[in-house]
């Protein structure tokens, strides 16, 4: 049973996570898959190894065979995993004696991130539901052994069959109990070799499980690096595409946010030592490997596929970097813990930001693709239209990117099936879903163009070619 103490700070920290996200709410676009499955009514995630997602969606959607769009609910019940999410972190908090546990939970709310996982209106409660799970199956503890480990290993299971990434939070939180040790002065090898040794065996374990029961054999996206010369080259690319995302996000005046109470941290951890008896070499130590597993954690095993998704919303455990920077001021100058929101004031911005730079370029899109449709229906005998190219970015949307580079692996100008779902939309059910259709419709427009054929609608945005009932869409700045 959870206490009336615990509900209270359950609707504050969900009241936290919706005031963190309310900018996407407002925003309120189609965001990626979510084109395709408001088209289509599609589910789709059992194929991705995702079976519980898709029996989640149905019997919330109440819709049966269809995945019927919920917006706003997926989002703002996804607040609420996410508010419970730190609940957990709070009650783990407290049995490991951190000072103002409230405080400090708080922190993992604040994933820039995590904010694409939450753009995705049929996609965004699932992931949320994962991430809770993930955090239940690190923190959990029971008298009963036997039952302690089984909670841990199904809710992890099914924290991977909800949104594999999700799990990858495990291995994040295991960081900042790496730096409690050093700040509560348990040094001892031993102490530190069990906590790895267990939460491993533990991450393990549901992921054999896992694998086992619901992976899927015919996932493409599954497939491991080969343990070869190549191999290392894609995990060498793999590490380096993820340095740059983080990057984008310490860009310009961010970092300063960030190396503010880094500092102060640095200088309480010389001037006040933990405990008498306090190691500052082992401590050091121990925050080198804490900061080690904490940027595993960010993709965790995904970072040995072949094709490893480097993306926002795989980086779940980006949020404890802000729960380890909050524990360690806690825990060295108490009265100084407001420091460590100076670097949440640039989560903050972002998530105004990001919203404001969807919006701005889906306004623009639903403009472009007006124009394209309306000069379509105008054109007699058009049996299949196939789209190339990606749509121009918007002026807003660019200012707001070359500022924020992180954006822009959010953004996602309308291109392939983005543009295809769009267009249908508008009235075009003849357009091809775009998947895969990209090089043939080139080779299409190569072929027209050689004839000499000249579009019959042209502009900086679009330019639109006719030959045998066909309409090729060229979009942005594409040449041919």
């Amino acid at each position: 049973m959870i206490c009336k103490n615990d509900k209270k700070i359950l609707a504050l920290y969900s009241g936290l996570a919706l005031l963190f996200i309310y900018p996407l709410i407002q925003a309120g676009v189609f965001y990626r898959d979510d084109l395709d499955r408001a088209i289509t009514g599609q589910y789709g995630w059992r194929g991705l190894g995702r079976p519980v997602a898709d029996i989640l969606m149905k019997i919330l959607s109440a819709s049966g065979h269809y995945n019927l769009d919920l917006f706003p609910y997926t989002m703002i019940t996804s607040c609420l995993f996410i508010g419970a999410s730190s609940l957990l972190l709070k009650k783990h908090l407290t049995q490991m004696d951190v000072q103002h546990p409230i405080f400090v939970a708080a922190f993992l709310i604040f994933n820039p991130y995590m904010l694409q996982n939450i753009a995705y209106r049929y996609d965004s409660l699932g992931m949320a539901l994962a991430f809770f799970l993930a955090v239940l199956s690190y923190t959990y503890s029971n008298k009963n052994l036997i039952h302690e480990v089984a909670v841990k290993i199904a809710s992890g299971v099914l924290a991977l069959t909800l949104y594999q990434p999700c799990a990858n939070i495990f291995i994040g939180l295991l960081a900042v109990d790496i730096i409690i040790f050093g700040l509560k002065n348990c040094l001892e090898i031993h102490h530190f070799t069990k906590l790895v040794a267990r939460k491993a065996c533990e991450f393990i374990s549901f992921y054999i499980v896992y694998m086992l029961l619901f992976s899927t054999k015919n996932n493409s996206r599954s497939e491991l690096i080969s343990p070869d010369i190549d191999g290392y080259r894609t995990l060498v690319s793999t590490v380096k595409d993820l340095y740059e995302m983080i990057a984008s996000y310490f860009h310009g005046p961010v970092y300063i946010y960030f190396l503010i109470p880094a500092f102060f941290i640095i200088a309480f951890s010389i001037k006040k030592p933990v405990q008498k008896n306090n190691n500052l070499v082992s401590l050091s130590i121990l925050i080198v490997i804490s900061t080690f597993i904490f940027l595993i954690s960010l993709l965790g095993p995904t970072i040995f596929l072949r094709d490893s998704p480097v993306f926002p919303r795989t980086l779940v455990s980006f949020s404890v970097l802000f729960v380890i920077i909050a524990t360690s001021i806690v825990e060295l100058a108490p009265k100084a813990k407001h420091l460590a929101l100076i670097p949440l004031i640039t989560a903050f911005a972002f998530s105004a930001q990001l919203s404001s730079a969807i919006k701005s370029q889906r306004e623009y899109e639903d403009f472009v693709f007006d124009m394209v449709s309306r000069d379509i229906i105008s054109h007699p005998n058009v049996k299949l239209i196939g789209t190339i190219g990606q749509v121009n970015i918007n002026e807003r949307a660019r200012l707001l990117m070359d500022n924020k580079p992180l954006i822009g692996y959010f953004l996602s100008p309308a291109s392939e099936f983005l543009v295809s779902f769009q267009l249908i939309n508008k009235g075009l059910p003849k357009t091809l879903h775009g998947y895969g259709d990209e090089q043939s419709n080139k080779n299409k427009l190569a072929y027209i163009v050689g004839k000499g054929i000249n579009p019959f609608s042209s502009n900086k945005d679009y330019s639109l070619y006719f030959f045998d009932n066909e309409v090729i869409v060229s979009l942005g700045d594409n040449k041919n």
